[in-house]
């Protein structure tokens, strides 16, 4: 939500905010009162044309054995195009009207040399391999 507020600062506001939770997992691990899900519904208002718009907000602290740690999923619908992250697994698509659909991995591997040269050891799938 923090930085959906940053991404529309000045352009729109939260409005009406409804919170869900589900519980039981953490509890019986725990022994006290916790949550293992929130959700958050946000109705946004768009201050230049009052229009209003809507976002779910999900962070659940539960989930079955996976390919990775943790999701880390984004996905973002607009009336022109839509954006997708899957931080866990480094992919990144936008797809719009005026130009289609797009695969783009920002930084992750350059494998095409520039110059006759390797340039690939600033970007992530390299530095990563350092670490």
């Amino acid at each position: 939500v923090d930085f959906h507020e940053w991404c529309c600062s000045g352009n729109a506001r939260p409005e009406r905010v409804v919170a869900l939770s589900s519980t039981g997992v953490a509890q019986a691990k725990l022994g006290r009162p916790c949550e293992d899900t929130i959700t958050l519904s946000v109705q946004w208002r768009t201050l230049a044309t009052n229009a209003l718009g809507h976002a779910l907000y999900t962070s659940s602290w539960v989930a079955p054995k996976a390919d990775v740690h943790s999701q880390q999923r984004w996905f973002y619908m607009g009336q022109s195009g839509e954006v997708t992250v899957d931080q866990a697994h480094r992919g990144y698509t936008v797809c719009t009207d005026s130009g289609g659909y797009g695969s783009v991995n920002p930084l992750f591997w350059k494998p095409t040399p520039s110059d006759g040269k390797f340039v690939g050891q600033a970007c992530y799938g390299y530095v990563s391999f350092e670490a």
